[in-house]
């Protein structure tokens, strides 16, 4: 079943990359737009004019938590019979659920600076990472967080080239004024509904953006004309990526609040949160004092990194539903599917697994019985915890 698995996730995988095209010169916006094909199982119920019948189309989003890179998972990706990195193995166990998702978006908080490779506190990652994540089913990357400037103006900008090179989409960060203004915000088109990103952070750990380079910075002002300009595009539905709050703290603060409160006010539709390397709640009020729905996660915790303490070892996927009826654009259904990293070791060294908690929580065959206490507990906080979400709940198969 595992193997099957495997071989219909890289043929979804494949499926989502055909969809992303090349843009035309007639598809040529500012901002950068994106045409994304429907693929197969899309739902298209488009009624001919006059029929009476309701036309209905579907989108399903995944939202993905902080993916990490230190120094001893660098390590445990080289292969020493290939004489090379390879992610595929972090990913494998989550990449059939990831793949199930019309758009997958993560937050990667690292660089690719090149050689030498670090960690903490000045991340930089092979770039076979992003082949890992292409290959898993992620289709797009916030790069705006406190440690994009890790590594100076090579940090920045080889970062970006990578992640064109290979085809994997990104916002937060920009060489230039020039490319910020024509890629922020990024919109997206898929299955007849449009959506407008941003994604923005607290900081860049006191360290200096350099000179000519923009990271987009959480600012009253700039989200303010961010957000205009982003509903100039009549975008069906405005999402932000926010790296903000107080690490390892399983509460928003009220810095958080006050930006949320913010963004929501001057148009946004759902706030996707990282930073605390630990879980906080998620929050969908179908219809609020004004009458607008609006979704927050404040924060989805770790993907994957090096971090064990008591509550940093997991984090959670939320996926999204849009769903588009006569020209009305709403959520339809918000659901996260808890995932922990798994790092036995095999090989002789350390590795590193995400593990859909849903899928694997009493497979004792995978787990040995020595980290099963910590899988456990990791559980258990969890869902006591997201106990106290509004409308969102988990996932099952």
């Amino acid at each position: 079943m595992r193997y099957w698995n495997r071989i219909r996730s890289i043929f979804t995988t494949l499926m989502k990359k055909i969809a992303f095209l090349s843009i035309s010169p007639a598809l040529l916006v500012t901002p950068i737009t994106l045409l994304l094909l429907s693929k197969p199982g899309s739902i298209h119920d488009e009624s001919h004019p006059g029929s009476g019948q309701q036309s209905k189309t579907e989108v399903s989003l995944l939202f993905i938590g902080d993916i990490m890179q230190h120094m001893p998972q660098v390590d445990a990706a080289w292969n020493d019979s290939l004489k090379a990195y390879t992610y595929d193995s972090t990913f494998q166990y989550i990449s059939p659920f990831i793949s199930g998702y019309d758009i997958a978006i993560a937050n990667l908080e690292t660089t690719l600076a090149g050689k030498p490779y670090s960690g903490y506190p000045a991340f930089s990652s092979p770039d076979e990472l992003v082949t890992g994540m292409l290959h898993a089913g992620i289709d797009i990357v916030g790069t705006a967080n406190n440690h994009c400037c890790d590594r100076g103006k090579t940090g920045i900008e080889r970062t970006i080239e990578i992640l064109d090179s290979l085809g994997l989409k990104h916002l937060g960060t920009y060489r230039n004024a020039k490319e910020f203004r024509d890629q922020n915000p990024m919109i997206l088109q898929r299955n007849g509904i449009s959506l407008a990103l941003l994604n923005y952070t607290f900081g860049t750990n006191g360290i200096p953006v350099p000179e000519g380079n923009i990271v987009s910075l959480i600012d009253k002002p700039g989200i303010e004309r961010d957000l205009e300009m982003a509903k100039k595009s009549k975008p069906d539905k405005i999402i932000i990526f926010m790296h903000w709050g107080d690490e390892y703290q399983r509460e928003p603060n009220a810095y958080q609040k006050e930006f949320a409160g913010f963004c929501f006010g001057h148009g946004a539709d759902i706030i996707i949160g990282s930073h605390p390397h630990v879980l906080q709640r998620m929050e969908w009020i179908k219809n609020d004092s004004l009458g607008r729905e609006k979704l927050v996660a404040w924060s989805l915790g770790n993907s994957v990194s090096n971090q064990r303490k008591r509550y940093t070892d997991g984090g959670a996927m939320i996926g999204i539903t849009l769903q588009k009826m006569n020209g009305e654009t709403t959520i339809e259904d918000a659901s996260y599917q808890l995932t922990w990293v798994y790092n036995p070791i095999r090989y002789g060294k350390r590795q590193y697994y995400i593990l859909p908690v849903d899928t694997y929580e009493n497979d004792s065959i995978l787990v040995d019985r020595n980290s099963m206490p910590d899988f456990k507990t990791f559980i258990s906080d969890s869902r006591d915890l997201l106990n106290s979400n509004v409308n969102v709940k988990e996932k099952h198969k």
